[in-house]
């Protein structure tokens, strides 16, 4: 039996098991980049002082107020990912391929019948859009590795001297951080440590590898999920050249991640499956204005509040060990919290050429280390100790939106933006994965509109780096990219 100790990731299994929530939860809940409708996309999404576009009561609540007529818009899509792991100098490529539904909804208009001082009209916008698709698949090999997770495994039992009694209890019974130990035991994977004398020490243990065994490990990555925000929008229409709007925002995440790692060594092998759910819903409020200085200048700011969530988790961690005879164990753990993402204000410009073209600029900032995880297990948790090293993790950040339309004629334009959202973590994290540079979104499209119909069609693709960290050995801060492309096709009808 092997007694090789291995250290590098003790500590890795210690922080991420014995805590239910990390900083890539909040990351998760407070990253977004709207989606919308194929006009907004095709131009970066800088539409906080056009208006104009469904996508806008997402970014500046009074865009809805610059709609003079109707309209009802629906946007599909076609999302595809491409995510490159690089490990042992390797790359291993895998993508996922789905179609989506970006948004969908409607604006309204009611004139006030008054002459064309105070206010003119009174807009209102309900539907909604997409702020993250979380779609993405990967994979990787590591083949004759002189360490195994069981080492790991059994080195943490052993420094925390773990007993036998406490091993055989029901896993609901044992503390989450050590349930991949209780996993390991139920499933044969860890002995008791002998004493050289016929029996056993309790609280030590052994792993079934023999001395310097190799293995070959193999791990996977699913994740799916979307993060989409219900808007409930009013706005005011003064002169045509000031425009007020709030939008109540209801946010709803499904998230899902699905990790399966995988060791075959001489005649056996096992299975450690790491499951994680993520669903609640949250609110938020947003404040904007859009002023025209002259008819070819649009300016304009809003506030977004933090959006305050209350969120379900569910962890699944389970093992299957492939011996003489197979095992299985596994084990579900619950928990719940509330969440508040951090602010954020957007401030924004744009240039009319007549009826020719336009150039449109957003800035938006945001404050990362402002994120709070509160009333955690049913509020018996404060969370004060991650809440506290937020600052030392987060920073603040500026996201720019860039976007253009040239009118070819009348009914057909051409379209391009670009959007860059700045990293907020300040530096890498060793037990979460991490972002590692700002995130580069780069885009294309056209539209068509004649008479109460419009067609539009936006490319957009995106690049992401991530530091994938896992608490296997070999599979720490593996280096990801993330290639994001969507075809969105928005169609809208004015009435």
């Amino acid at each position: 039996m092997k007694k090789y100790i291995f250290l590098f990731v003790m500590l890795l299994v210690i922080s991420q098991l014995s805590v239910a929530q990390t900083f890539e939860d909040g990351f998760r809940l407070s990253f977004h980049q709207v989606t919308g409708t194929a006009r907004s996309a095709g131009m970066g999404n800088a539409f906080g002082a056009l208006g104009g576009d469904f996508t806008s009561l997402s970014i500046n609540p009074a865009g809805s107020a610059i709609y003079r007529n109707n309209e009802f818009v629906i946007t599909p899509g076609y999302y595809m990912n491409k995510s490159e792991l690089n490990l042992g100098g390797n790359t291993f490529s895998d993508n996922e391929q789905t179609l989506v539904l970006n948004n969908i909804g409607v604006v309204g208009t009611f004139n006030t019948n008054r002459s064309e001082v105070g206010i003119v009209s009174v807009n209102y916008g309900i539907g909604y859009n997409r702020l993250a698709n979380f779609n993405s698949n990967a994979f990787a090999n590591y083949d004759q590795s002189s360490v195994s997770y069981l080492d790991d495994i059994t080195n943490y039992a052993n420094s925390e001297m773990l007993s036998n009694n406490y091993l055989n209890r029901a896993i609901a019974e044992v503390e989450y951080r050590d349930w991949p130990t209780k996993l390991a035991w139920n499933t044969y994977l860890i002995d008791p440590a002998s004493d050289g004398q016929g029996g056993t020490i309790d609280g030590q243990y052994v792993n079934i590898l023999f001395q310097d065994e190799k293995v070959n490990q193999q791990k996977t990555y699913f994740q799916d999920g979307y993060l989409d925000e219900y808007v409930f929008n009013v706005s005011l229409n003064f002169n045509h050249n000031f425009y007020l709007g709030t939008t109540i925002g209801v946010h709803d995440i499904q998230f899902s991640k699905k990790q399966a790692y995988e060791e075959t060594f001489t005649d056996d092998s096992f299975r450690f499956n790491d499951e994680f759910y993520m669903d609640g819903q949250g609110f938020n409020f947003k404040i904007g204005a859009i002023y025209k200085p002259v008819q070819s200048v649009r300016l304009g700011l809003a506030y977004h509040s933090p959006t305050w969530y209350n969120i379900n988790d569910e962890s699944l961690l389970g093992m299957d060990s492939y011996l003489a005879e197979n095992y299985s164990e596994y084990g579900i753990n619950y928990y719940n919290y509330k969440f508040n993402s951090p602010m954020k204000v957007v401030f924004s410009g744009a240039v009319l050429f007549g009826k020719k073209g336009l150039v449109s600029v957003d800035a938006e900032y945001m404050d990362y280390s402002n994120m709070r995880f509160r009333e955690g297990g049913n509020g018996t948790d404060n969370f004060n100790d991650l809440n506290s090293e937020m600052v030392d993790v987060f920073d603040n950040v500026f996201n720019l939106h860039v976007g253009g339309e040239f009118k070819l004629t009348d009914q057909f334009a051409l379209r391009a933006g670009y959007e860059q959202y700045g990293n907020p973590f300040k530096n890498n994290l060793d037990a979460i994965n991490t972002l590692t540079n700002d995130v580069s979104k780069y885009s294309l499209g056209f539209g068509y509109m004649v008479n109460a119909f419009s067609l539009n069609v936006a490319y957009v693709n995106s690049v992401s780096d991530v530091s994938e960290n896992s608490v296997q050995p070999n599979y720490y801060e593996i280096p990801r990219t993330n290639t994001n492309q969507n075809i969105l096709l928005t169609l809208g009808f004015r009435f």
